[in-house]
């Protein structure tokens, strides 16, 4: 895969619409933006720009954003984070609660989350009163996924019983749900860049919050400030969800980190935590807390000194390089130990130390094709405003799952989804470094 190209300067109309979008545009999505405008008479003007900006230019503005929309989805994607939802999540819930579940799936797309969500309240016997919300920035997405209907391609990953109990055949080789699940689901357009955020049933907060491969299009500020504004609309025991792919390395202090083994989630934190509507317009804070998930076992106190988001690495029970090196026999063991050590001490909050990387660094010297390692390291770099050494480990890491040489890991359990993430974050970084593209 060639590195992504880009203008030597972004054009007015592509900032305002990753402004108003969140989202960090690709070269792709610039192109798109600059042929429906010169489709229009006078669409490269500024009289045009004002327009969109304008009461009066929705409308318009709504097309454009509708262009560069990401709507590719299908029925239970990610099947073991999903089942990890299922089973430490949505049971326990339903159990302890014994009232209807309010749910939300932010950034729906075509409806396929929110169907999968009221399938999943189904099975494990929900108060049939329990609903789920579904929002979307793009207004023809909502249109579609109003009718909870589905072609056979995107039916590929539903289980064959769910799909007896719970879909009917419909014209045309599609599948729609139960009309009595459909009557719970609700539907609305939404840009989680607006402020105020949806609210559930009377006022009260969701119980799930489901934001799903959503984020790793967005710009690094505008990931905060949506994950903030979510984690504001969750219930006292609510919890949010994530894609493998969206790591909180800069989780609001409302937040907390719960790991199981197949997945990590955000719950809201204990009832005391202050918790504030997010600023969407006005700087980014950076909260001390991190949000990555907890792997393995706890380090003990005298094993770690905290330096910022991620502890300083002191003394980690596992072979160095020159003990193990790759290729030998255990070097991928302890290659996971290590960065499963990296991720335990970053979920006790602080800001990144040169130690982390340098963990992350031996890790990978052990381990050349652990892409989640490289992935993170490229963060960590990116958060430094080192873009140069940022986007030669994220292209290393893109290419290792490319080639498919990459190992999963229980920190980021699907490769696919990794490796958007990584051409994602190299686009991002390339714009960043401005008219000289980093190579």
């Amino acid at each position: 895969m060639a590195p992504p190209t880009f203008p030597p300067a972004a054009s007015p109309f592509h900032a305002f619409v990753a402004r108003r979008t969140g989202m960090a545009l690709s070269e792709l999505q610039c192109r798109r933006l600059d042929e429906k405008l010169t489709a229009r008479p006078g669409g490269l003007s500024a009289q045009y720009l004002m327009h969109l900006q304008s009461p009066a230019g929705a409308a318009d503005l709504a097309e454009l954003i509708d262009a560069i929309s990401v709507q590719k989805t299908e029925l239970f994607r990610d099947e073991s984070q999903l089942a990890a939802l299922r089973m430490h999540v949505l049971e326990p819930m339903v159990a302890r609660m014994r009232r209807p579940l309010r749910l939300w799936s932010a950034g729906c797309a075509t409806g396929e989350e929110v169907a999968t969500l009221l399938v999943l309240l189904a099975e494990v016997g929900a108060d049939p009163d329990s609903t789920v919300l579904g929002t979307d920035i793009s207004e023809t997405a909502i249109a579609r996924a109003r009718e909870l209907c589905f072609s056979a391609e995107q039916f590929q990953r539903v289980p064959s019983g769910m799909r007896e109990r719970w879909f009917l055949p419909a014209p045309g080789g599609r599948f729609t749900l139960v009309g009595h699940l459909k009557e719970r689901a609700s539907f609305e357009c939404h840009n989680l860049m607006d402020l105020p955020y949806p609210v559930a049933a009377e006022g009260q907060g969701f119980d799930i919050i489901v934001c799903r491969n959503v984020l790793i299009y967005f710009t690094p500020e505008s990931f905060d400030r949506v994950v903030a504004s979510l984690a504001v609309r969750l219930a006292p025991e609510g919890m949010l969800v994530l894609s493998a792919a969206e790591p909180l390395l800069r989780a609001p202090p409302s937040l907390r980190t719960q790991r199981f083994e197949q997945a990590f989630f955000y719950a809201r934190a204990p009832q005391g935590t202050a918790i504030t509507e997010a600023v969407l317009p006005g700087p980014v804070m950076r909260p001390s807390s991190s949000g990555l998930p907890a792997v393995g076992a706890s380090p003990k106190a005298s094993e770690l000194t905290v330096s910022g988001r991620f502890p300083a690495v002191a003394s980690p029970k596992v072979a160095t390089p020159a003990e193990v090196r790759p290729g030998e026999a255990g070097a991928h063991t302890e290659a996971d130990a290590l960065f499963a050590q990296v991720l335990e001490w970053a979920s006790a909050g602080g800001e990144a130390s040169p130690q982390t990387a340098e963990a992350l660094r031996r890790c990978l010297m052990l381990d050349p094709d652990l892409s989640a390692a490289r992935y993170l390291l490229g963060m960590l770099l990116e958060q430094r405003g080192s873009l140069t050494e940022s986007a030669a480990e994220y292209r290393r890491a893109l290419r290792s799952l490319e080639e498919g040489r990459a190992r999963a890991t229980p920190f980021f359990l699907n490769n696919a989804r990794l490796q958007v993430a990584c051409a994602r974050a190299i686009e991002r970084v390339e714009r960043a470094a401005g008219p000289d593209p980093v190579r």
